[in-house]
């Protein structure tokens, strides 16, 4: 089950007990996957310079390393790789 693809239960014209049974059940599995999907091999860089712009039109390899870097420091600091 994808996450993004993920519909949460809609409660119908009284919010009741089997609906809030569903949501939750939901939710606890789209939680357990999302810890289930992070990285253990932990990501090792050097030299790399925090950049957020990249330019589409004009950019160098050096710069593409850079973001990348920047955006693997930024996930493993919210625990989504190691």
């Amino acid at each position: 089950m994808s996450v993004l693809n993920t519909r949460l239960p809609q409660p119908g014209a009284e919010i009741d007990r089997q609906w809030a049974v569903r949501l939750v059940s939901t939710l606890e599995i789209i939680l357990r996957n999302l810890s289930n999907s992070a990285s253990t091999t932990p990501y090792q860089m050097s030299n790399v310079t925090e950049d957020y712009v990249l330019d589409a039109d004009s950019t160098t390899l050096d710069e593409v390393a850079d973001v990348l870097g920047t955006l693997i420091t930024d996930l493993k600091s919210k625990g989504v790789v190691s």
